[in-house]
């Protein structure tokens, strides 16, 4: 039996120039709250799943349909202009355990390779202390190479300076800066580690002003948030936790 993390894919698709984005449970749930966005949005297709060893042993029902926790879902290309966008989707229902985290990144980035993916995106919350001030939380950015620096300031985000960013996010930037791989971190302030659609709708907003040829409209994720919030967080409950895993932390 291997002990190495694979993806299995189940539909065949043509995925050339694609970009790929991670929405992981984590602070807020506000990455796992993106992704099933994206899906369930822009009705993306289920092509495959990603199974390792240490992965939980589950079956995760939704509509009465059994899937694995970690999924990949993928969409056409959509053209306007001479200019196309296309993603491909990864998520997760569990937090990925961290002796686990570099191979899992190891073999996403070497599928993705494989298949044509240029760009990635990852998304996630990070706690802050509650605050009296009405501003609405901040969306930081932050990239793994010098060329994809601007897209810190095409999505209207600010950039994450200084401080430490663990877990799958920080280990994908890592590595996405050793091999020249353009990756975008985004990081949305939540002020309780609730489910958060809020939080992640601004990550949509930042998403949308990247891949300017697909609409994604953050108004339907506020209409369903509570009904959203309520059925992922039953899940996480229901799925086990890994502390070791390091959050965000912004240093001022």
């Amino acid at each position: 039996m291997s002990n190495e993390i694979s993806i299995t894919q189940i539909v065949e698709k043509d995925l050339k120039g694609s970009t790929f984005i991670c929405g992981f449970p984590g602070v807020g749930l506000v990455g796992n709250i993106v992704a099933n966005f994206l899906i369930n949005n822009l009705k993306l297709d289920q092509i495959g799943i990603i199974d390792g060893p240490m992965f939980p042993s589950i079956s995760v029902v939704k509509d009465g349909v059994p899937n694995h926790p970690m999924r990949l879902y993928a969409g056409e290309q959509v053209c306007n202009n001479g200019k196309c966008n296309q993603i491909v989707i990864c998520v997760s229902d569990f937090v990925p355990p961290n002796a686990v985290v570099k191979d899992l990144v190891n073999c996403i980035f070497g599928w993705a390779k494989d298949k044509g993916c240029t760009s990635f995106i990852t998304s996630e919350g990070f706690s802050v202390p509650p605050s009296d001030d009405e501003n609405e939380g901040i969306v930081y950015g932050i990239t793994s190479t010098e060329s994809s620096k601007k897209w810190v300031s095409d999505a209207k985000v600010t950039a994450f300076e200084f401080g430490t960013i663990g877990g799958f996010t920080g280990v994908l930037l890592n590595e996405g800066r050793l091999r020249s791989i353009n990756v975008l971190g985004l990081l949305a302030e939540v002020e309780e580690d609730i489910p958060d659609a809020r939080a992640a709708s601004k990550i949509i907003e930042a998403i949308d002003k990247l891949l300017l040829e697909i609409d994604l409209d953050p108004k339907p994720l506020l209409e369903e948030a509570a009904s959203l919030e309520k059925e992922l967080q039953k899940v996480s409950k229901q799925l086990p936790a890994d502390g070791n895993n390091q959050v965000p932390r912004y240093i001022g």
